[in-house]
């Protein structure tokens, strides 16, 4: 069977053909999917499995082990009981014990589940590889995914804005408050009436950490505006109100819609994405609306982040939750 890739959009993601996840992969098959990841930064696999949730989760196993090894999730409620590497994602509104609980208010709508611009883990030192997202139960109403390159991001910047950004390092602090005034949010989120702020998830102390704020792709040598609005705080050594100025400019560029993709999920969806390069948003559901999906997360270090307090060692079991 001829493989085949199609631009999702102009800046990043390709949808690929021809490739049946479902069966091992041949070397043939996983060297043409390495280097789509590494060109397009998203990939999407239509109708894996055939609605045949045993096998969907051997090729979503198969696919992710393909980029790294796997971890499982701290926020230990969101995995799977028969496997610790695969995280049920859900939202039913008939639960009366809700997965998730925060309710947002954005752009005058109630949601669950909505997440802002962001690249996962940028309150960790060590940053994973990538996720691979698979759809079970579409929501009938919202649940888009969005997607925007920051290597492309990065070559809209004026030479001017490269060369003042060059060598520059950001400070992130974990923040569970969407509704705060994040760089690069809307600015009309809000909690929704008579929610309190916060967060649902385990509380844990993550110390705040240092990344670069552009990184190099070291399969192509091409650079990725390394910022995540979700979690940054300031510009390490650089007077705040400058260092706010900067990174509000900086977040506006790269969540600028216009570059972005909104994947509108089918059943049996399999979305894999680079960590490393692509942030990510979820535009979460209405509260009278049902979606689950399955989620791994494959490990990974750039080796370029620190703890900002410098005698404070990386750990090898960090604990991690989902964002």
């Amino acid at each position: 069977m001829t493989f085949t890739q199609r631009p999702l959009a102009p800046y990043v993601g390709a949808e690929i053909g021809g490739i049946d996840l479902t069966r091992p992969l041949d070397e043939p098959a996983r060297r043409f999917i390495t280097k789509a990841w590494i060109r397009h930064g998203v990939l999407l696999f239509r109708d894996v499995a055939n609605d045949d949730v045993a096998h969907g989760d051997m090729a979503q196993m198969q696919l992710s082990r393909l980029f790294g090894d796997l971890e499982a999730s701290a926020t230990g409620i969101l995995n799977d009981p028969a496997n610790p590497y695969l995280m049920i994602l859900q939202h039913d509104p008939d639960d009366p014990a809700p997965q998730f609980n925060t309710r947002l208010m954005v752009g005058g709508e109630e949601r669950v589940g909505w997440l802002g611009w962001h690249w996962d883990q940028s309150f960790m030192p060590t940053i994973v590889r990538g996720a691979v997202l698979r759809m079970v139960h579409p929501a009938a109403s919202g649940g888009q995914t969005g997607f925007i390159d920051a290597i492309a991001a990065h070559e809209r910047l004026s030479e001017a804005m490269k060369a003042r950004i060059a060598g520059l390092e950001v400070v992130y602090h974990f923040n569970p408050d969407m509704a705060s005034g994040q760089f690069g949010f809307p600015p009309d989120v809000a909690h929704a009436p008579g929610v309190k702020g916060g967060s649902s998830a385990p509380k844990m102390e993550f110390p705040p950490v240092v990344h670069p704020l552009v990184i190099t792709q070291q399969e192509t040598g091409r650079q990725v505006l390394k910022l995540s609005p979700m979690h940054s705080r300031y510009v390490q050594g650089m007077d705040r109100a400058e260092s706010d100025a900067l990174l509000a400019e900086l977040a506006a560029h790269l969540v600028d819609d216009r570059h972005a993709y909104w994947h509108e999920w089918q059943a049996n969806d399999m979305v894999v994405w680079d960590n490393w390069r692509v942030i990510h948003a979820a535009q979460g559901v209405p509260p009278t609306v049902k979606r689950k999906a399955l989620r791994t997360t494959i490990m990974g270090d750039y080796k370029v982040g620190r703890y900002l307090d410098e005698t404070r060692p990386v750990a090898a079991d960090l604990a991690r939750i989902v964002d």
